[in-house]
């Protein structure tokens, strides 16, 4: 493990390719006349889900720095990338920068991103007009390389079908072997795009520019103490393996749970006035609806009721909890 963590390499197990928008993103390419790059190619686990997925390539071009069969060529991608190729469908290396620093890995000095992928993604996107990329759940709430994206898919194990709830067992497809990081797909285009696909599997959620219309404003209030030993309303920000459990709560709920300064779990919050707890959760479930959890950070494990567990971060909770600069749509959406 900690030699695949020095590197980043998860290798890919199951098959996300078989998904609809993928199909439709590899028919629009003509995938069957490309010659596609994979510059971080491992075991060449994606070319054969390709071709699981009933899909073929004219031919691939496969690279890693340390190959994991022999049909792939040994080549260190991110210091020498791959030229010429205009289809790139790959699983780049992940580690995050403060994971590497913790546990004494190398981190290329060439980036100031904070993980790996976003810096192997990126000289994808540089080289190659098309490209698909399993990286973190996460990215969709980076910010990062949202020109050219069109579609992002939140690849969540399913349930096997037929089996009782006691027995219930989880189909791993869209996971990786040897972590549980909640997963995606994004698929990009070499022009611009207006608007962002959200998918939850085979299920479209929205574009991501609507999505966005339900989030309050954003609240810079400092007014709003995060984990204040003394304060006035208390916070549950992740959810529980069963359902969608994150909630506001009155502190005394808390009891003596301690306040720890880094605590990004269980709070007490301070806020400058009289906090209405059933209008807050309000907001979050309306929140929490109408935006399918895009927003909030995907955390490891899948709830009993088949979704990945989240996590509330503090900047969308300030701005729950800022009522004083309600927003009037929000306002709307709630009556």
């Amino acid at each position: 493990m900690d030699e695949k963590r020095a590197s980043g390499r998860y290798y890919t197990r199951g098959n996300p390719f078989q998904l609809e928008p993928f199909q439709t993103w590899a028919k629009e390419i003509n995938l069957a006349q490309q010659i596609t790059l994979e510059p971080f190619a491992g075991a060449k686990d994606i070319p054969q889900l390709i071709d699981a997925a009933h899909l073929r390539g004219r031919d691939w071009a496969l690279f890693d720095i340390a190959p994991g069969t022999k049909e792939v060529v040994q080549r260190d991608t991110l210091a020498d990338f791959p030229k010429g190729f205009n289809v790139c469908i790959t699983n780049p290396p992940w580690l995050a920068r403060n994971s590497a620093t913790r546990r004494g890995l190398p981190f290329p000095d060439a980036t100031d991103y904070d993980d790996l992928y976003k810096y192997a993604l990126e000289q994808c996107l540089t080289h190659c007009g098309w490209v698909a990329a399993i990286i973190p759940e996460a990215f969709i709430r980076s910010g990062l390389f949202l020109q050219r994206l069109r579609d992002f898919i939140s690849l969540v194990p399913q349930t096997q079908q037929g089996e009782t709830e006691k027995n219930k067992t989880r189909d791993t497809s869209y996971m990786f072997e040897d972590t549980e990081h909640p997963v995606g797909l994004a698929l990009f285009t070499p022009d611009a795009t207006s608007d962002v696909s959200i998918w939850r599997n085979n299920q479209l959620l929205g574009g991501l520019n609507e999505l966005r219309r339900h989030l309050p404003r954003p609240s810079s209030n400092r007014k709003i103490v995060f984990n204040d030993p003394k304060g006035n309303l208390g916070l549950i920000a992740i959810d529980n393996t069963v359902s969608a459990s994150i909630r506001f709560c009155p502190p005394a709920e808390l009891g003596d749970y301690p306040i720890r300064v880094h605590c990004r779990s269980i709070t007490k919050i301070g806020v400058p006035w009289h906090v209405d707890i059933d209008m807050l959760n309000t907001r979050l479930a309306t929140i929490r609806e109408k935006t399918h959890d895009v927003f909030l950070t995907a955390f490891k494990g899948i709830r009993r009721d088949g979704h990945y567990r989240r996590r509330l971060d503090w900047a969308l909770a300030r701005s729950i909890i800022d009522v004083n600069d309600l927003d009037p749509q929000l306002e709307m959406n709630m009556e």
